[in-house]
């Protein structure tokens, strides 16, 4: 299979100019889910940053809006976690995407759906409000890839007793400086002194 092996990341240089997103190491999954989307050539943000997050480094990253910054966390959101194989209720929560606004949450949580639908089996879900506390409570429990406003997933930490994060592998905030700019800083430090220090960030 031309799967992914860890073997292929030791020897993928990510500083190399790539330009399509066939030139990375990927797995089979996001590949078909990158071409059904007719995603080809990368974007500078994309092109700069998608390798060395496969490589497993932390990024602060700055792009105007629609120069693809989603897509430059979720392909490393959800590759990170395949090679790892964080799939299934057993395996925990291995990814926190925070956003800013709902309607962000959302916008995000449709790239990775249409990424992951070409054959990933993660758990991912949206932690935004709008449904009662008990619901969401039910499925967070059995998500891999969470996608989240900050005030809504403090609730959670603080008041879902079920729900571990002590094995997450990626905290990623989009729009970071919005998160700051939009009064949430109190609560993204409080989620963090709940995450496991041993961790990848993007921002």
């Amino acid at each position: 299979s031309s799967d992914v092996c860890s073997s292929d990341l030791q020897d993928f240089d990510a500083n190399e100019g790539f330009i399509k997103f066939t030139d990375l190491p990927l797995s089979d999954y996001t590949k078909e889910g990158l071409k059904a989307a007719h995603y080809v050539e990368m974007t500078d943000i994309q092109a700069k940053a998608i390798p060395l997050a496969l490589k497993g480094n932390d990024i602060l990253g700055a792009a105007k809006t629609g120069s693809g910054k989603t897509l430059a966390f979720v392909i490393p959101v959800l590759e990170n976690l395949y090679r790892r194989q964080f799939v299934g209720g057993d395996a925990g929560l291995g990814a926190m995407i925070i956003s800013p606004t709902r309607e962000l949450a959302l916008q995000i949580f449709e790239v990775l759906r249409k990424i992951g639908k070409q054959g990933h089996m993660f758990a991912a879900g949206l932690i935004i409000g709008g449904k009662s506390l008990q619901e969401e409570q039910r499925a967070l429990t059995r998500m891999n890839i969470v996608v989240c406003t900050p005030g809504r997933m403090l609730q959670h930490l603080s008041q879902t007793a079920t729900f571990n994060v002590d094995n997450l592998q990626m905290l990623v905030l989009d729009e970071a400086d919005r998160i700051m700019d939009m009064g949430f800083q109190r609560d993204v430090d409080a989620i963090i002194e709940y995450l496991p220090k041993e961790r990848q960030t993007l921002l």
